[in-house]
């Protein structure tokens, strides 16, 4: 069998430190990748001097610290978008050596397999393999894959060396010192201070692929184990997804033994198959097309393509595919960068650079890993489903064959040449399609749709309330992810400072509707028929989400002598928006009284003082009914003549209408500190911490018979009730009467 096993990977190069340009052509890993020719390395365009920092020299031993601290939460309920992980990321490309190392010098290649080099074919390898498929940013959120074991089946291994240290590592029996085997578990799982792997936290089960037997042996300690992912950076020169093949191959009983170890780790793990290295090839190789015949595992399948992408920032542009197609196994299969800097057994602290689909295959089985780890619910079927998902297929070159329905009403396309894409780990930590807030009472919410708009008389006491608490959301594919339930709360624009009727109230020194116009908006005032027409009746009109509100008030006004005094009192929908509206429902409603006591300081100057008082239930469909209680109080003082003749000047000093007593709670389903999810009654006070307090001047005059001029300032401090916040407005007017 050792004659037909072929690595799939054998284009290498030892590192050398550039400065002249030179060719060297460097021998092969192994045997043939497993396209079936000896392959024989590459040329690489390498600078002078034969110092081989791979060989026995290039960093300390033993394990090193992981990039970040994790933390349980954000672990457990994924990220809601990569913005608060994005510097962290970008930080370890460009200054951690763990990263930074695996850019690489340019380099020819064997393409199609044939046994010798293109020479013009020249791939730039200048890029990142962590990078490309989003890595980092995993790294940089915490996500190590601790926790998780990957099983490997390879041709030996360096367990010593000083990437694969300080991890518990499960070996079976004739277990070798190789360096493929050493440079794939490096990859899915290494680190140290000279080179990071996919998921440097995880665990490793290795097991030869020397037999039949030992392969099996390697797939039930999987099981047992419980991994997350089975590597087979192998396969059999010149099989194919055939009958035929199956039968050569695995048609003993040795081979039945292996293909049910299979089966059966299959039931809970995901086995990762590379594809051949040989990119001319018309069919897929028989292990990684096996769905093709036991068509019950592709669900736990996944066939690898090595690709180098072109990329514009995140995104990949293009892709140069330097192995097999999928071709049969199109749809359980992914492309991923098998261009890796990784650890080799010449010593402990051997490294050197290579590609290859053996190298593309631990890529993906650590990015299941680092997936496990974020979202530890989820069977490890639905993180296949998850990567294949996110996998970016929107680049240059990629020809839609058809589509796969992974869930229910979602489908993805994939290629022949690329499957379902380039991987991306950092799209499958973040929201796929349409997440859902599922309430206690089986409602169904969408976090694109703000939980609750906050009232104009509550400020951001809403937002207050719910900061720091994480509402557990749901996407199309079951992951979970914790949202701050502060940013699903939405507050209506606040209200201008000045509107239309300020400009007509220039023309009186008293104003109708005291506290009508403070908690339902500005109104049309129309005086009752009577001996002395004291009585007035005011209708307030709104819009509720594009439905009419309306608010009705009546009042009167009293003769005290030296004062006037004003009664008001109103009923009606909300039409100021002052309370909240919730998703899933609201009813609001306010009754309102009020006065306004205005005294003569002299012929020509006034003092007023307006209060007004309110009530209103909000009721919400997601918690418990709160009674509503709001004020608003104004002082003005206004002189006539003050310059010249027919001329006003008035300064106010005004509260607008707030909440002062209220209480409600919100049904929501919480992430706890220890990533538990349970429904919880999130207290909200809904009075904010800080009132506004409004200053104002205003000036107006009488240029000629129905003709007036007005000019008016204001300003706010803390407005809209947010602290802090503050806001000048001017108005202008000239009025013309016909």
């Amino acid at each position: 069998m050792g004659s037909e096993l072929k690595k799939c990977s054998d284009r290498s190069e030892e590192k050398r430190t550039p400065h002249r340009l030179t060719a060297a052509l460097v021998t092969p890993l192994f045997l043939a990748g497993c396209g079936g020719e000896d392959l024989g390395g590459l040329i690489d365009i390498i600078g002078d001097g034969i110092d081989i920092s791979g060989g026995s020299g290039g960093g300390s031993s033993g394990s090193t610290t992981l990039p970040y601290t994790t933390n349980e939460t954000l672990l457990a309920f994924f990220l809601e978008n990569l913005d608060s992980v994005r510097t962290a990321a970008n930080t370890l490309i460009t200054s951690d050596p763990r990263y930074t190392s695996q850019v690489d010098n340019s380099s020819y290649f064997d393409v199609n397999g044939n046994g010798s080099f293109d020479a013009s074919v020249d791939i730039d390898l200048g890029g990142n393999p962590i990078q490309h498929s989003g890595i980092h940013y995993a790294h940089a959120a915490g996500l190590t894959g601790a926790g998780e074991v990957i099983a490997i089946s390879d041709s030996g291994f360096l367990t010593s060396h000083e990437a694969l240290a300080g991890k518990s590592i499960t070996t079976g029996s004739g277990i070798t010192v190789e360096d493929h085997g050493t440079f794939v578990a490096s990859v899915a799982a290494g680190n140290s201070s000279d080179m990071i792997g996919v998921a440097p936290g995880a665990d490793l089960v290795l097991g030869s692929f020397d037999s039949l037997s030992q392969l099996a042996d390697t797939a039930n300690a999987a099981t047992t184990a419980g991994a997350v992912a089975l590597n087979n950076s192998w396969g059999y020169d010149g099989s194919t997804a055939t009958s035929a093949s199956y039968n050569i191959y695995l048609g003993s009983s040795d081979g039945a033994a292996y293909v049910s170890a299979l089966e059966n780790y299959a039931q809970d793990g995901i086995v990762v198959f590379s594809l051949s290295n040989n990119s001319s090839t018309t069919e897929v190789d028989l292990l990684p097309g096996l769905p093709v015949l036991l068509p019950d595992l592709e669900e736990s399948w996944l066939a690898v393509v090595n690709g180098f992408p072109t990329m514009s920032g995140d995104d990949v542009v293009s892709v140069s595919r330097i192995s097999s197609a999928c071709h049969e196994a199109a749809a359980w299969c992914i492309t991923a960068d098998g261009s890796w800097r990784g650890a080799n057994s010449t010593a402990n602290d051997g490294y050197h650079f290579a590609t290859g689909t053996s190298f593309a295959g631990p890529t993906v089985s650590g990015a299941l890993a680092l997936l496990a780890e974020a979202f530890p619910d989820m069977t490890h079927q639905e993180l296949r489903i998850r990567l294949l998902a996110s996998a970016d297929n929107e680049f240059s070159g990629f020809n839609s064959a058809g589509s796969v329905a992974l869930v229910p009403g979602f489908n993805h396309e994939y290629s022949e040449e690329f499957g379902h894409g380039f991987l991306d780990v950092a799209a499958a930590l973040l929201p796929i399609g349409q997440s859902t807030i599922v309430t206690i009472n089986g409602t169904t919410l969408s976090p694109e749709v703000p939980l609750v708009v906050s009232g104009g008389a509550s400020g951001d006491a809403m937002a207050r309330a719910l900061e720091g608490v994480e509402v557990a959301s749901q996407d199309v594919l079951a992951a979970t992810f914790a949202i701050n339930a502060a940013n699903l709360v939405a507050t209506n624009a606040v209200k201008p400072m000045f509107s239309l009727n300020d400009v007509t109230r220039f023309e009186t020194a008293h104003s109708r509707g005291v506290a009508g116009a403070s908690f339902f908006g500005d109104g049309q005032d129309i005086a009752l028929p009577g001996e002395d027409a004291n009585y007035h009746l005011s209708i307030y009109r709104g819009l509720d989400n594009g439905a009419e509100s309306f608010g009705v008030g009546i009042g009167r006004d009293y003769d005290l002598g030296i004062a006037s005094l004003e009664l008001n009192a109103a009923f009606g929908d909300d039409t100021a928006d002052l309370l909240s509206d919730w998703n899933g429902g609201t009813d609001q409603s306010i009754f309102s009284a009020g006065m306004a006591l205005t005294a003569d300081l002299s012929e020509l100057s006034t003092l007023k003082f307006e209060y007004g008082y309110a009530t209103g239930r909000e009721s919400s469909a997601l918690g418990n009914s709160a009674q509503v209680l709001m004020n608003s109080a104004a002082l003005t003082l206004s002189q006539d003549n003050a310059f010249v003749q027919n001329d006003r000047i008035k300064f106010s000093l005004s509260v607008p209408a707030a909440v002062t007593n209220g209480q409600t709670s919100v049904n929501l389903p919480v992430v706890g500190a220890a990533g538990t999810r349970s429904f919880q009654a999130v207290p909200i006070d809904l009075a904010p911490q800080k009132r506004e307090m409004r200053f104002g001047v205003s000036y107006e005059r009488a240029m000629s018979k129905g003709r007036h001029f007005g000019i008016a300032v204001a300003h706010a401090h803390n407005r809209g009730h947010i602290e802090g916040l503050r806001e000048t407005a001017f108005l202008f007017s000239f009025n013309k009467s016909f």
